[in-house]
């Protein structure tokens, strides 16, 4: 976000437009399926959007709209990488994160070390797993950590009233994404999963929370740790041919 120039200008206008659009379109598909494709096949396994095309384009149309759906998916894959590697780098350079999470290339200024970290969680999961357990389990962590977000906005609000922030929003926003949150949260402690959901879970705060304390707090944090956090941004900057962006 401290890439735009007027931050509250800019940012209130693309998530209207963004969403506005995206809204737009998801309808129009939906109204592109009812209109072509009877209830029977709606209903029916198979991808609507290759019944769409079979049914309107023949087999060809199957072909388009399988390469239109891989260029998508690569597209998502890529803003979804750029976003979440940004997340990391601004996080390390305000020391919520470790440090080396605050590194960015030299030449072509991008988040290296969180885009590294990323891919290597990334392969690990896949390796232990399937692309399945992959979405299900890393979309379950995101909805309770958002869901955190979303209250601690509420918090805040209340708690520090005066404190700058780039742009506010409606206190109901936050409210239903926590709410949804939260449903998307609890629901899967019904179902098949319930052992491996409560793994997940496990895995996450163990491993997240200790983390925190001992490599991040400044209050608790060991000073051997910060030691070798120190000397491990220095040879990575220097392996990398990165910095630490501060801005």
């Amino acid at each position: 976000m401290h890439t735009l120039s007027f931050l509250s200008r800019d940012l209130t206008k693309i998530i209207v437009f963004s969403l506005t659009i995206i809204t737009s379109f998801y309808m129009l598909a939906v109204i592109s399926y009812h209109a072509v494709l009877p209830m029977n096949k709606m209903n029916s396994d198979k991808p609507l959007a290759s019944e769409m095309a079979e049914e309107y384009m023949g087999q060809a149309g199957v072909v388009l709209f399988a390469a239109a759906v891989a260029i998508s998916t690569l597209g998502g894959n890529v803003v979804a990488l750029l976003g979440y590697s940004r997340y990391l780098q601004a996080a390390g350079a305000q020391e919520i994160l470790p440090a080396a999470f605050g590194l960015v290339s030299k030449r072509f200024r991008t988040p290296i070390f969180s885009l590294i970290y990323l891919g290597t969680t990334t392969a690990i999961f896949i390796s232990v797993g399937n692309v399945y357990s992959l979405i299900s389990y890393a979309s379950y962590t995101q909805f309770a950590f958002s869901s955190l977000c979303a209250v601690g906005v509420m918090v805040m609000r209340f708690t520090l009233p005066q404190h700058h922030r780039p742009f506010r929003v409606w206190l109901v926003f936050p409210l239903v994404t926590a709410l949804f949150g939260v449903y998307m949260f609890v629901m899967p402690w019904f179902g098949d999963d319930v052992l491996l959901s409560g793994v997940w879970l496990g895995v996450t705060l163990l491993g997240g929370i200790p983390c925190y304390f001992l490599c991040v707090n400044k209050k608790y944090r060991l000073r051997i740790l910060v030691s070798l956090s120190e000397k491990s941004v220095t040879f990575l900057s220097r392996a990398l041919n990165s910095e630490v962006n501060l801005q």
